[in-house]
């Protein structure tokens, strides 16, 4: 039963929010200048002393999504994961600029 309620629980996630402007930025950017901010921010992350407040939890849910998305624009990048999937994973949104 634990295996269907996980397959249930994955099949609701809802998609990383991700303003459309950033994607192109990273889309583009030389693939080093990616990665970089990859590991940026997984050092960021690792930096942090486990989030104790609700607003320390929302900051850290942020920054987490945040790298995901990064890893996935990657992937994307490198033909490791298809446009199709991307778009399961990510909604890209406009910033409202």
């Amino acid at each position: 039963m634990s295996l269907q309620y996980n397959a249930i629980i994955k099949s609701k996630k809802m998609r990383i929010s991700f303003p459309k402007k950033m994607f192109k930025q990273f889309y583009a950017c030389p693939l080093d200048e990616l990665e970089e901010e990859l590991s940026r921010s997984s050092i960021r992350m690792k930096l942090q002393d486990g989030p104790k407040t609700d607003e320390d939890r929302a900051l850290y849910q942020d920054e987490l999504d945040r790298m995901s998305v990064l890893k996935y624009i990657n992937q994307l990048r490198k033909g490791k994961l298809s446009r199709e999937d991307f778009g399961l994973k990510v909604d890209l949104v406009d910033s409202g600029e």
